[in-house]
């Protein structure tokens, strides 16, 4: 199936308010493509990503010292400092608790990140983002399995920083549900209903696939509760 293919997939089932995004390491022979645009947040690349493709180093990313540190860059000494003062910050006001902060997870270290629609991707990217909401959390959990009574293992979620989302999706090979964070809101401007959820690329198959599946059972299911419904109307 390919990328196209899997954003139609996607898309359609899901029925997506919102363009599925690909996140993948960049090699060393691409170029950095972000353009002149300031980025407040690493997430803001995510909504960019919605309509055009990129790639994007660290200087890019820098202007939010969290994400820049969970996508995996390496920080200079000015850089440290000033995250070290926003969790000061944050712990100060107990957004965070201070034994948290060492257990923010990281994606890999990388020159820089390719992010694009994956409609036009070239290759199954490494991480899809898709924007759902709570009807769509429940369709994704079905299809993946993880809704099943017995499979001992519901879908993994989380939540501030958003971006931490990212690095679990990537170290634990499975689809991460995250409920975002005030800077994701802030930055994305992406409507409070909407979560965030990462999907490895090598599950996005299996799950087009599994919503396949689990769109028509919920159709089937839903003709029941409307005519059930509809005796006491």
């Amino acid at each position: 199936m390919t990328p196209a293919e899997q954003h139609h997939q996607l898309k359609t089932l899901l029925q997506l308010a919102y363009d599925p995004v690909g996140v993948s390491g960049a090699s060393d022979s691409d170029p950095i493509t972000a353009g002149t645009a300031p980025a407040p947040s690493a997430c803001s690349f995510w909504r960019r990503a919605e309509t055009a493709s990129f790639t994007a180093d660290a200087k890019s990313h820098l202007n939010c010292k969290v994400g820049a540190h969970v996508m995996g860059f390496s920080l200079g000494e000015q850089d440290m400092q000033a995250l070290g003062a926003l969790v000061q910050t944050m712990t100060g006001v107990a957004y965070i608790a201070p034994e948290e902060v060492s257990a923010i997870p990281r994606l890999p270290e990388h020159k820089a990140w390719h992010y694009t629609p994956l409609r036009t991707a070239s290759s199954t990217p490494e991480l899809v983002l898709l924007w759902i909401d709570g009807r769509q959390v429940m369709l994704i959990q079905e299809a993946m399995g993880s809704a099943h009574w017995k499979s001992g293992k519901g879908l993994r979620t989380t939540g501030r920083p958003a971006c931490g989302a990212l690095a679990l999706a990537y170290h634990h090979a499975e689809a991460v549900l995250s409920f975002g964070c005030a800077g994701m809101r802030t930055f994305t401007e992406i409507p409070d209903h909407f979560m965030l959820c990462v999907v490895p690329g090598e599950l996005v198959e299996g799950l087009c696939n599994g919503l396949a599946q689990t769109t028509k059972s919920n159709a089937a299911v839903q003709c029941v509760y409307d005519k059930q419904k509809a005796l006491f109307v």
